[in-house]
């Protein structure tokens, strides 16, 4: 468990001019947590099927569709349990699993709320449409952020640079004043490409170890 507090490590250092300026977070896997499970093992137990089947979907070209808003996310839905050989009559269990077991890691956002104190953040999330309305309404986070990106929202997903130039235009920063967050190492990869400071998400205290160790290196 972290031992550190971030807010006392950021008041520290003072008056300091800070060389990281702004943290940029994913949403699934990252802030938005299933439990122990990922999202493709929550689906395939809901629906009783292979989860190596149900991931397959999960990573395919059609998610990508849904998350730069080229199809619905009712027809993504479809395409979850048709692509499986189900009967349709399974489709509200796909969406009851986003509605009854995705959940924010409070511990994250709260440490989210102190960096805030300090530094910009932002929000750089593939997804759907359904996102916005779960920030804003089911979840209430919308105020942990200076500014939230939507894949489908702006037709742009991540690890494509110009997302990250969008993201890093609308905070208002440069690339090297910059930590990405994320559990995909695709995006990882792309940030770092991108000169952006990134950190592979894999549990919630590696990740803010990490970046405190960013932070310490860089201010």
């Amino acid at each position: 468990m972290i031992k550190f507090s971030l807010f006392e490590f950021i008041n520290s250092i003072g008056e300091k001019q800070l060389a990281i300026k702004a943290i940029i977070f994913d949403m699934e896997g990252v802030l938005m947590k299933t439990g122990d499970m990922d999202l493709p093992a929550c689906w395939a137990k809901a629906l009783n099927a292979p989860y190596d089947a149900v991931r397959d979907v999960f990573f395919s070209e059609m998610n990508d569709k849904a998350d730069l808003g080229v199809v619905s996310q009712k027809e993504f839905d479809h395409y979850l349990v048709t692509s499986l050989g189900l009967d349709m009559d399974m489709m509200p269990r796909v969406q009851k699993v986003i509605d009854k077991q995705c959940y924010i890691d409070q511990e994250l956002a709260d440490k989210i709320l102190e960096l805030k104190q300090t530094y910009k953040i932002g929000l750089l999330s593939n997804y759907s449409k359904m996102l916005r309305d779960k920030i804003e309404n089911d979840w209430d986070i919308n105020h942990l952020f200076d500014d939230i990106i939507i894949s489908y929202e702006v037709g742009l997903i991540k690890p494509d640079p110009a997302i990250f130039d969008l993201a890093l235009s609308r905070l208002g920063i440069s690339a090297h004043d910059t930590v990405f967050i994320d559990d995909r190492i695709k995006n990882i990869h792309g940030a770092r490409q991108h000169g952006i400071h990134a950190i592979h998400y894999q549990t919630r205290e590696q990740a803010l170890a990490d970046l405190n160790a960013v932070i310490e290196a860089e201010n």
